[in-house]
């Protein structure tokens, strides 16, 4: 039974591996009731009962993972997920929210969002929706997410226990909810600074918005921040590089297989083509975030810092199917204005033989290196010399940090967020309590000067998390990135 199921799997890919692609070449082939044939005697003449839609997708699972890393197929219920992510927005009751032990509890309503204008305050635990209960450690965190989130407009009443015991309930209107990809946006002295986390349907607005209130408060120079940053939709990337670069400059070639070109370029009148820009990469940033990077990096319109990209220079183009899942296939190369190509080689690719040996420029003549990736001008590393804690007790950390504001609500939020990230220092009996509470055995006096660094650090962003959200984390945590500080000085030696 073992050897004729090996045998069908195998049929049941090749077959399937076959038709697929001549189904993008020929929508018109006959070979598709050959498939609808064989799959119909797998699902009513095997001695055994098959799921033969899990057949179908696991063949293209695989048939697809064998072509290139970016060529994947994507389910129905995944897809609108991922989707709505990138459309910058989602529809629910806008809390940002935690699972602590088995109950959802808010970390804080998002402002002017459904939940804040309902009332709802950060501690809150939700312990029912529409009358059933929400409790239980065998809930997963995407389950407590489906119960709260619904279309705008539709009410959904929810059952609150608030800090000091009351229970009671509220009902919410759900809304539209904005998911921004600009995560901090921020003066350090004359310098901009703004972290952008995806390319969503609105980052390109976003980012005027941000440049123009940074504007306001005099910036001098702009520090671009694209690490960990995944790529997302090619116009919105364009759109950005476009209000650093000139009338009719390139910003990304797309080549397809039939040699087929396209060239998007720039246009005239932005408001920021003279403002120097300093971009952060790393080796999570990926595809659209590499265009960026790499059509700035090319017009000597910004110093590039950090480690080299992720090398993602393959264009994927979305072929729905019929129950609404989709083949997420892979129909062009990218190319930076010099000609550069950002894939990273990989077996069976032929785009690296085509760069092999090819010397590229910069407009001003600068040499520029092609191995896959944006390589950045000024080679940063982040210290790698995290201690124990981060490496083993982040989770501890984040739990007790949860557990201490939540005691302590009223006495943290007490706190101007300014005021907190200016000047809240992490004491020694609150370094003391969270030795105890992760059974470490250790008094204060056993930490390096490193670990207790490392402590009070990440304890107080952690803190500000549960308070403020993931911006004030991030603006905390800034403070010790040993790869923002040296770009920020290098910055300031342009400026001065």
């Amino acid at each position: 039974m073992k050897k004729t199921t090996a045998i069908l799997w195998m049929t049941a890919f090749t077959i399937f591996g076959i038709w697929l692609g001549l189904q993008f070449r020929d929508p018109g082939t006959t070979r598709t009731s050959k498939l609808e044939q064989f799959f119909n005697y797998l699902e009513t003449e095997y001695v055994d009962t098959l799921d033969v839609n899990g057949l179908v997708e696991r063949a293209m699972e695989v048939i697809l993972g064998e072509l290139d890393p970016h060529s994947t197929y994507i389910p129905a219920d995944e897809g609108e997920l991922m989707a709505q992510r990138m459309q910058g927005n989602f529809q629910g009751i806008g809390i940002e929210f935690i699972v602590h032990k088995d109950t959802l509890v808010v970390l804080r309503a998002l402002p002017k969002g459904p939940a804040d204008k309902a009332g709802l305050e950060g501690g809150d635990r939700i312990f029912s929706v529409d009358g059933d209960t929400l409790v239980g450690p065998e809930r997963s965190s995407s389950e407590f997410t489906a119960a709260i989130k619904g279309e705008a407009g539709s009410a959904v009443l929810l059952g609150i226990k608030r800090s000091g015991g009351s229970v009671f309930f509220t009902e919410v209107t759900r809304g539209v909810i904005p998911v921004e990809s600009v995560s901090i946006a921020q003066m350090d002295g004359s310098i901009g600074y703004v972290r952008l986390e995806r390319f969503a349907e609105t980052t390109h607005e976003e980012i005027i918005a941000a440049l123009d209130r940074l504007s306001e408060k005099g910036m001098r120079a702009l520090i671009l921040d694209l690490r960990d940053n995944p790529g997302g939709f090619l116009h919105e990337a364009t759109a950005v590089a476009d209000e650093f670069l000139g009338d009719s400059m390139d910003i990304v070639t797309t080549k397809y297989r039939d040699g087929s070109t396209y060239t998007a370029t720039a246009q005239s009148g932005e408001r920021f083509e003279d403002l120097p820009v300093h971009i952060l990469i790393n080796a999570n940033s990926a595809s659209a975030s590499e265009v960026l990077a790499g059509a700035l990096q090319d017009h000597d319109r910004a110093v590039v810092y950090g480690q080299t990209s992720f090398g993602k220079g393959l264009v994927q183009e979305d072929k729905i199917l019929s129950d609404g899942s989709k083949v997420r296939l892979t129909v062009a190369n990218y190319y930076t204005p010099s000609g550069r190509s950002i894939q990273r080689p990989y077996e069976g690719a032929l785009t690296p033989g085509e760069m092999e040996g090819t010397v590229f420029y910069s407009d001003a003549g600068r040499l520029l290196h092609s191995q896959g990736g944006i390589e950045p001008d000024v080679n940063l590393q982040n210290d790698s010399t995290q201690g124990y804690f981060w490496g083993f007790g982040f989770g501890t950390m984040d739990a007790f940090a949860f557990e201490k504001v939540d005691r302590e609500r009223s006495f943290f939020s007490s706190f101007e967020e300014e005021v907190f990230v200016q000047d809240f220092a992490v004491s020694d009996m609150l370094l003391l309590d969270f030795l105890n509470y992760g059974g470490y055995g250790l008094g204060v006096e056993d930490l390096s000067s490193g670990d207790q660094l490392e402590l009070r650090r990440y304890l107080k962003a952690l803190i500000a998390k549960n308070i403020w959200g993931f911006e004030s984390y991030q603006r905390i945590l800034l403070e010790s990135d040993s790869v923002y500080q040296q770009t920020k000085q290098a910055v300031l030696r342009t400026i001065q």
